[in-house]
């Protein structure tokens, strides 16, 4: 950590955790900014030095960095300069959060779903632009879709069975 200036080290750790993304294009997709600003978010220069990431982007950030089994580096941050450490819950408490975290998704994919077919219906006809739309749309919520299934799969243990080679 930057102990000189802490923003500056903040935005080192976003840096850190979008590159553990996939770098500002899987960011992007994961939050209500594009990728210039993701960028920006952990840019140091001149310009960029007072923009920092709103509470609700580094959320989305987070989130999708611990779905996928990560540990968020911003977060870590932040409880260290107030004096705290960051420690995870164990695995059964945060079940619920995950389950929230797959409702929103969920849902706002369906409305950009149904928003996407109501404005391609509000001339009365569908043409291939506004069916491209809409199957990208539904592609997205079923991809929500299917992230919420496989984190409800349980873990699967293999168990050899007896004279069979495993």
């Amino acid at each position: 950590m930057n102990a000189r200036n802490p923003y500056t080290a903040l935005k080192a750790a976003f840096d850190a955790d979008v590159d553990r993304l996939g770098g500002v294009v899987v960011a992007a997709s994961k939050t209500r900014v594009g990728q210039a600003l993701i960028s920006r978010y952990s840019s140091i220069s001149d310009q960029n030095i007072t923009t920092h990431v709103p509470a609700d982007v580094l959320l989305d950030i987070t989130m999708e960095l611990v779905r996928r089994g990560g540990e968020p580096e911003t977060l870590r941050l932040l409880a260290d300069l107030a004096g705290f450490k960051l420690v995870p819950r164990e695995p059964s408490e945060a079940g619920g959060e995950n389950l929230i975290k797959h409702l929103v998704d969920t849902t706002q994919a369906q409305a950009r779903l149904s928003s996407t077919i109501a404005d391609a219906l509000a001339d009365g006809q569908i043409d291939p632009a506004e069916q491209r739309a809409i199957d990208a749309a539904a592609a997205a919520e079923e991809k929500e879709l299917a992230e919420l299934r496989q984190d409800l799969k349980p873990a699967q243990a293999v168990i050899p069975i007896r004279g069979s080679a495993a």
